[in-house]
């Protein structure tokens, strides 16, 4: 089993410690267990420059596509993500905020529909939980199926140790994370995710954006409620289908046409 690492930190301090603890207990469950990691900061990621090639001609033509693409290239292959951010200024880190941007591209398309993943989230004063909500939205949103949480604050203790409630809680998280995967049992979308999938099928059929329509129809995605290989009771799907058509009414009277 392989998990990635992306680390927003420009450091490995007090966020890290977290991640080293997350290593430790899933390395115990599993000592053939790998993980590759990815510091933001090494990355040198220029600022997205809002160009909408992503959307509109493809992430390949995104002009840092050189550096985005590979790492895109590992969460797509690794069993597990592990993300992490400490709260700058309320918000997770500048480093954090440009990658996301410039996969902006997978709220059109989500892509990570059997995947998992773990969030980590520090601060020394407050945020912690809003960034974590964030980031947990911003996965959601991407497709993946289940987002594992970890907030704190002050994390350490005066010593720098991890005090032993954080432990157990840091253990906790990363056992069920870990016996997700290796389960292979995947949740059912919660409303949330289902209404979002459902605005982007919408948009996606009515061609609102011609790269979106062809994504969606390759990839079967637009015939169904949800991801079919994800569990979904009809129950839930119901009101999906009543949403569906109300999305494509109000986009065929408010789309402008293009001359």
């Amino acid at each position: 089993m392989e998990f990635l690492i992306i680390n927003g930190s420009p450091r490995q301090k007090n966020t890290w410690k977290i991640i080293e603890r997350i290593k430790d207990t899933i390395t115990d469950l599993d000592e053939n267990t790998t993980f590759s990691e990815i510091n933001l900061i090494d990355e040198n990621i220029p600022p997205c420059i809002g160009c909408y090639n992503c959307f509109t001609t493809g992430e390949h033509n995104c002009p840092h596509s050189n550096i985005i693409q590979p790492i895109v290239k590992k969460m797509t292959s690794c069993d597990g993500l592990i993300i992490t951010s400490p709260v700058y200024a309320m918000n997770v880190t500048g480093l954090m905020k440009n990658f996301i941007d410039h996969l902006a591209y997978f709220y059109h398309r989500p892509h990570f529909f059997t995947d998992k993943a773990m969030i980590v989230v520090t601060t020394a004063g407050s945020g912690n939980k809003k960034v974590a909500k964030y980031l947990d939205e911003t996965l959601c949103w991407w497709g993946y199926n289940q987002r594992y949480k970890l907030s704190f604050v002050h994390a350490q203790d005066i010593h720098g140790y991890l005090p032993l409630k954080t432990k157990e809680k840091i253990d906790k998280e990363s056992i069920k994370f870990y016996s997700s995967i290796k389960d292979n049992k995947l949740s059912s979308p919660g409303m949330k995710a289902l209404f979002q999938y459902n605005i982007w099928r919408a948009m996606a059929y009515n061609n609102h954006i011609p790269l979106d329509n062809k994504y969606w129809v390759e990839n079967k995605l637009i015939d169904s409620e949800y991801y079919s290989e994800v569990p979904c009771s009809f129950i839930k799907k119901l009101p999906m289908k009543i949403f569906y058509k109300l999305m494509l009414r109000f986009l065929s009277k408010n789309t402008v046409k293009q001359d």
